[in-house]
């Protein structure tokens, strides 16, 4: 078997690995500068200039202060008085609604759970309609409109009425 049996280039060897790690630092520090200038220049669109930005806030605070009672008014009222004298329209108020409950698995007693509304019958599904006898504009019915008179004799043409599916007995699993 024949091997090399020359001293390793050893001078060769550091310097591709001082000048990869010398050009990889400067990528590093290349593509960090530029990720930098570039999302200041973005964030530097989408800012409004210093003076709208202030004209703005002038303009909000003169509203504020011109409004049935000034801001500091009220402050000063709600510590000294508290929500006495708030309205029963916007006090908080528990709610006795147990439909956020429904299905969660974590619950130990859910409570009552509301009924679903009955499945609605043919005729109720049907909503009233009445049968068809006329076509477009109030004309006589004949074999060439939309079909044969026969089908408008038919509630929906004939289409079966839909039901939802029965609920799972197995709590939706």
């Amino acid at each position: 078997m024949a091997g090399d049996n020359s001293s390793p280039k050893v001078r060769m060897l550091l310097t591709i690995g001082i000048v990869s790690v010398c050009l990889l630092v400067a990528v590093k520090f290349g593509l960090e500068s530029y990720y930098l200038e570039t999302t200041e220049a973005y964030q530097r669109t989408l800012l409004p200039k210093t003076t709208e930005i202030e004209t703005v806030r002038k303009s909000e605070l003169q509203h504020l202060e011109k409004g049935t009672m000034p801001v500091d008014v009220a402050m000063q009222t709600l510590a000294t008085k508290g929500r006495e004298n708030a309205s029963p329209a916007i006090d908080p108020q528990p709610s006795d609604d147990p439909s956020p409950l429904i299905g969660w698995a974590q619950i130990k007693h859910p409570g009552p759970v509301p009924e679903l509304a009955p499945v609605p019958t043919a005729a109720a599904a049907d909503a009233g309609a009445t049968l068809a006898t006329t076509g477009d504009a109030g004309a006589p019915l004949t074999a060439g409109d939309a079909g044969t008179p026969h089908a408008a004799t038919t509630k929906d043409g004939g289409a079966p009425v839909h039901r939802p599916p029965p609920a799972a007995t197995d709590g939706g699993h």
